[in-house]
């Protein structure tokens, strides 16, 4: 049967070929023009940009219309292709050098198709610095059998690549290099001329506030192309040690004019920045109703206290970036397409923040957060922004999951209660939530969800939307117990909530009330009638304006904002910024003309944990031993001698390891080890004296 299939194959492909359409096709094909090694490449380069183009639109149709609105970018895009490709022609194995470089871009379209679907901001460079944290909660976006497919297909992949690479012959006719470098040459010249006159003359900007939007408007190779060679802030034209100064003059004179407040004179209440995961009020959503209020508690907040519109920076993802904008006052604007600082300028580099200005009034700043004290490398990162300490899931002793596994933030009301006990001074904690965190499931069944949603059919998610507005619900009822708490204690307490981002809906500017998905709301609780007028704002103003209405100084970047609110009618916004960008570039990039040449701000020698973990003994017990202490978790992992023993936990109390037994001068540790096997801390070192376990025993 096999065999008679295998005669019938090639007579079909045989007969197929003396047809009239096969005939004129290949004549066609191998015309002096479309024969033309180069032209064929450029229709590729058309193909390949035309199909990622659809990918990132997840749709064919929208594809084409993006091709007849935007054509000069479309053809641009597709001439970037042409260039990679055209470094095949440098190759005897042509056709597997063009294979590999198109498999390249392909790869790329069909990422960003994937992390469009779950995200809904589009892939960049920066993803790649990015890959360690998408591989600690991938399980919470794809099922084992998805992971499994997805391994098995990139493995196939590579099969293919290197089984083309060995059975793809070499071109027979002699390379010419000289033309092949030529064409290469030029077509890198002329991208580069093409770029450099589209951003001198406006017609695409050096910044995109909407990364969605830039990627809709400018093309995918272009925008990864930014995102892959644009990092951190660009220098300004009108950079200079004189025009820093001007900025840094015209700053301080305000500050000395509106601000003559003495640190000792003015209030210094407890601080506490309440981010919450994904959060924003539902009922925005046009057309939805609701079988009652998700965020009554919240909503009352809204109506009594001050606040307004927060414009944050991403949309669907990006919490790292909201963080990195409330705590510094810089415009995420002015750094590359996507690119996260917390995985470039700060790992090595510290950044003005409000950490340091409540620093110098006497606070104890700490930075809680319900989720891996890894992830974006908050652990190292939060000391390069002035935090004396950072309390992770890894250091909560008591917390429950939702359905998708994530933590409930209702563990954070005692963990903000704790922080506040255990200091002698005013508090500053930036709180980071993760209950609302997606992906969301599409199937709900067996879940309780008591808050029903119907005209739900904006959402591309029905049962997932309707799911996550039960999460708001819970964190709602989280904030009601967290005001109730303060409430009762006899310190003065400013609570700031709002949201780092809209969830991952198919969600746009028109689906809104408020028509804008880079829009979500800020609430000032406090308890003491702290007088502040309502106000829109950007997040990167939203601390400076918090302390300026306590009368309180900042740095530089404070200063300027504070000067533009006391402006703000008066003064160009365009100034405003370009000053912003300018001293962003000076103080992280430049020569710290702002700080005299030398940045004030150091690196702080910041703790895990606001509880401190310690080993006081330790004893054999039949065929385990037992370590006692304080403090510990779930996440607590016994080292004896340097090497990690697997430990149970028995309690905060108390640490158990079974198939070991103590030995006179072991040394002894406790090491706080997250899911991903990342050790955050270690305890000091516990000797062990068997003498000490035998006179405990008589």
């Amino acid at each position: 049967m096999s065999k008679v299939k295998e005669k019938r194959t090639p007579k079909l492909i045989s007969k197929f070929k003396e047809t009239k359409f096969a005939k004129k096709a290949d004549k066609v094909w191998n015309s002096k023009v479309l024969g033309n090694p180069w032209v064929r490449l450029g229709l590729l380069a058309l193909l390949l940009n035309f199909i990622n183009e659809c990918l990132s639109r997840h749709s064919f149709i929208k594809g084409i219309i993006y091709f007849g609105s935007h054509p000069l970018a479309f053809l641009f895009n597709s001439f970037m292709i042409f260039f990679t490709l055209s470094i095949a022609m440098l190759f005897k194995k042509r056709v597997f050098a063009t294979f590999f470089i198109s498999a390249l871009w392909f790869g790329l379209g069909v990422t960003n198709f994937v992390i469009r679907s779950s995200r809904k901001s589009p892939f960049a460079a920066s993803d790649f610095r990015n890959l360690t944290e998408g591989l600690k909660v991938i399980q919470k976006y794809y099922t084992i059998p998805q992971i499994v497919i997805l391994c098995l297909v990139i493995a196939a992949l590579v099969a293919c690549i290197i089984f083309i690479a060995i059975r793809t012959p070499k071109v027979k006719q002699k390379i010419n290099y000289l033309l092949s470098a030529l064409v290469i040459a030029v077509s890198f010249g002329m991208i580069m001329i093409i770029n450099y006159v589209s951003n001198a003359t406006g017609l695409i900007p050096r910044q995109f506030g909407n990364l969605v939007r830039a990627y809709d408007t400018y093309g995918f190779g272009y925008m990864f192309s930014c995102s892959l060679f644009r990092n951190g802030v660009s220098k300004p034209k009108d950079y200079s040690p004189g025009k820093v100064n001007d900025v840094v003059d015209s700053v301080e004179n305000n500050d000395k004019n509106n601000n003559d407040n003495d640190k000792n004179d003015i209030d210094k209440p407890n601080i506490i920045f309440l981010q919450l995961e994904s959060f924003f009020d539902a009922t925005n959503v046009k057309g939805l109703e609701f079988s009652e209020d998700p965020i009554p508690n919240i909503r009352k907040l809204y109506e009594k206290f001050p606040g307004g519109y927060l414009s944050v920076p991403s949309f669907g993802a990006g919490t790292a970036n909201t963080e990195f904008e409330t705590m510094t006052g810089m415009n995420l604007d002015d750094f590359g397409p996507g690119e996260y600082p917390y995985k470039t300028v700060l790992q090595s580099t510290a950044c003005e923040s409000i950490c340091y200005y409540l620093s110098n009034y006497g606070y104890t700043t700490t930075a809680l957060h319900d989720n891996t004290g890894g992830f974006y490398d908050r652990n190292r990162v939060f000391s390069r922004l002035g935090f004396d300490s950072f309390v992770s899931i890894e250091y909560i002793e008591k917390y429950e999951k939702n359905p998708i596994g994530w933590v409930k933030d209702k563990c954070l009301t005692d963990e903000i209660v704790g922080i506040l006990d255990s200091t002698g001074t005013p508090d500053y904690i930036y709180t980071i939530s993760v209950q609302g965190h997606g992906d969301y499931p599409e199937n709900t069944d067996g879940l309780d969800l008591p808050v029903k949603v119907t005209n739900n059919n904006v959402t591309g998610n029905p049962n997932g939307f309707e799911y996550y507005v039960n999460q708001t619900h819970e964190m709602d009822a989280f904030v009601a117990e967290l005001i109730d708490a303060l409430s009762k204690r006899n310190e003065k307490t400013i609570l700031v909530i709002y949201g780092d981002h809209l969830p991952t809906f198919d969600i746009t500017d028109d689906d809104l009330k408020n028509g804008d998905i880079y829009q979500t709301q800020y609430v000032v609780w406090n308890n003491y009638n702290l007088q502040i007028e309502n106000k829109d704002l950007q997040a990167y103003q939203l601390s400076a304006y918090l302390m300026k209405n306590l009368g309180m100084k900042g740095g530089v970047i404070s200063k300027l904002h504070m000067s533009y609110f006391d402006k703000e009618d008066k003064e160009d916004k365009e100034e405003y910024l370009s000053n912003l960008k300018l001293l962003e570039y000076d103080i992280l990039y430049g020569n710290c003309q702002a700080y005299e040449g030398v940045n004030p701000y150091k690196i702080t020698n910041m703790k895990m944990g606001y509880k401190p973990i310690k080993v006081l003994n330790g004893e054999n017990a039949y065929s385990h031993i037992v370590i006692r202490g304080r403090n510990f978790t779930e996440f607590s992992q016994v080292e004896i001698n340097g090497t990690v023993h697997k430990t149970i936990y028995n309690g905060p109390d108390e640490l158990l390891v079974d198939g070991y037994t103590l030995k006179d001068g072991d040394q002894i540790a406790v090491l706080q080890i997250s899911n991903s096997n990342e050790t955050l801390s270690r305890t000091n070192i516990f000797t062990y004296k068997a003498s000490d376990e035998l006179s405990d025993n008589n």
